[in-house]
Formats: C-alpha cells, sequence, structure tokens
C-alpha cells in the first residue's frame, strides 16, 4: 500500500478515520460513537481497498460514499456532545474527554474530505452500479434489424361483423 498514490482528500479522509478510530476506542463514551467508529473503518475500507485489490468495484462513486460515511460519523460524533455538552464542560481535562473531542473533530474531518471529494466528481450523490459499469447490450445484426418484430396485432385476420 502506498499512501504517495493517495490525492489529498483521501489523505485527509485516511487521517480522520485514524483518529475516529483510536480516540473512539481509548474514549469511553459510548452510545452513537460506536456508529461513528464503524463508519471510520468504512471510510478506510473505501479509500484503501482500491489500493489494496485492484479488480474491486465499490458500489457508487468513491466520493459519495465518503461524504456518506462522514455524514453518518460527525452526525453520531455530534448527537454524542449534545447529550454530554454539561459533562463535557465539567471534565475537559480528562484523558477520556480529550480523546472524544478528538474523535469527533476526526468525524468532522472525514465529513470535510468526502465533501471535497464529491465536488471533485461533479457534485452528484451515486449509489449502486455506474452507469459506465453496466454491460452494453450486443449490437443488433443487419439480418435481424431488416426484419420487424412480430406485432401483437394479427393482421391477416378478417374483420368480424
Amino acid at each position: 500500500m502506498d499512501f504517495s498514490k493517495l490525492d489529498q482528500n483521501e489523505k485527509l479522509a485516511v487521517y480522520g478515520a485514524s483518529a475516529v478510530v483510536l480516540a473512539g476506542l481509548i474514549s469511553t463514551w459510548g452510545g452513537l460513537l460506536w456508529l461513528a467508529i464503524l463508519a471510520a473503518v468504512g471510510m478506510l475500507a473505501v479509500v484503501l481497498l482500491p489500493q489494496i485489490s485492484n479488480g474491486t468495484s465499490l458500489p457508487g462513486s468513491q466520493g459519495t460514499l465518503m461524504a456518506a460515511l462522514g455524514f453518518v460519523a460527525l452526525g453520531a460524533g455530534l448527537i454524542e456532545v449534545l447529550r454530554y455538552l454539561g459533562f463535557i464542560g465539567s471534565t475537559l481535562g480528562s484523558l477520556n474527554t480529550i480523546a472524544f473531542i478528538v474523535a469527533v473533530i476526526g468525524a468532522a474531518i472525514m465529513a470535510y474530505a468526502g465533501w471535497r471529494e464529491i465536488q471533485m466528481e461533479g457534485g452528484k450523490w451515486v449509489f449502486g452500479r455506474r452507469a459506465g459499469a453496466a454491460s452494453a447490450p450486443a449490437p443488433a445484426s443487419r439480418a435481424e434489424s431488416a426484419n420487424p418484430p412480430p406485432s401483437d396485432v394479427d393482421e391477416h385476420r378478417s374483420p368480424e361483423a
């Protein structure tokens, strides 16, 4: 795995996801922070999997997946911040609180990197199979195109009176 092949947004996403995973596991804050950790692991997979396994195709564009996972992680982190806002203020100096804040900042970095990546791809959210990845239908031969397909209407039937 060669980090020099990653572009700026992918490197930013890897740094943010690594911060979320490490600080989220060090922190003893539970709740939705586990969702942010899972989204960070997904972000690492989206960014690093195409480099590790060349034949693997992602289920959507890389920018869409990065932005979606970043926003999930950021949302989970912000909900946890709102839940414990008073407690965070009273215990700001503890290691667990600092690790929690680092995890939320890492989630924000993931969301920012995903947003920049999707803007580089044209700003369109693409989930599922890409249009270019679908197999094109085989072209019709000249013999098939010369004969029209059979119709549902029987032209040879005599009109009923």
